[in-house]
């Protein structure tokens, strides 16, 4: 543990998931402020940290696989090189959060607001981005294989992202544009000729509606 929480609940939650050596155990930290802690590199698997606050937290190459972030605020929270697989994040408000290098492998992000979020060679193959706010991100370099953009009604917003280099094969679902697409992000692309840029790269079933 680098450095606990401020919050006494928080610390104690901690500390109760530390002293349980089941093969079960699992943090549960709903609701509950962790903001001010340095969480990298711990094993937080299956953690249920769901409504809780995490605005600024570091979570560098911590296990996150599993965990449910459902409405969290990690706002600038720090998940580097983190492993969020088949994280359950829907409606988390995590802007100007950094997911560098992070696996978000099948993520469920719905609803999220990732406005300005660092995702620079993340991983975000399978995941599900409904109506997700990625507004001002970059994902330089990200790969989103076989990710769900958003659907005709629910589209996702990529107004303003930088998307250079990003791998979209077999992703599918309505975007509103335009984006930044090569690696000066000086060339923006919207309507027709974002949505002829998605299908050279392998999306064709992506549809740009705004």
């Amino acid at each position: 543990m680098i450095r606990w929480p401020d919050s006494p609940d928080a610390r104690k939650a901690l500390q109760e998931w530390f002293a349980d050596a089941s093969a079960t155990a699992y943090l549960s930290g709903d609701h509950l402020d962790f903001r001010g802690a340095d969480l990298s590199r711990l094993d937080l698997a299956g953690a249920y940290l769901a409504n809780s606050h995490l605005a600024g937290v570091r979570f560098e190459e911590a296990n996150l696989g599993d965990a449910n972030l459902t409405n969290a605020d990690v706002q600038g929270a720090d998940f580097s090189r983190a492993d969020l697989a088949k994280a359950e994040m829907a409606g988390c408000s995590a802007g100007r959060a950094v997911f560098c290098s992070a696996r978000l492998f099948a993520a469920q992000l719905d609803d999220a607001v990732l406005k300005g979020a660092d995702l620079r060679h993340a991983i975000l193959n399978s995941a599900t981005l409904y109506k997700t706010d990625l507004r001002d991100a970059n994902l330089e370099l990200a790969s989103l294989r076989w990710c769900t953009l958003g659907g005709t009604s629910m589209p996702t917003v990529l107004t303003g992202t930088r998307m250079f280099g990003c791998q979209f094969e077999g992703a599918k679902g309505a975007v509103v544009g335009p984006v930044l697409v090569d690696e000066e992000a000086t060339r923006s692309l919207g309507g027709a000729e974002l949505e002829a840029w998605f299908s050279a790269q392998g999306a064709e079933h992506v549809q740009v509606v705004g």
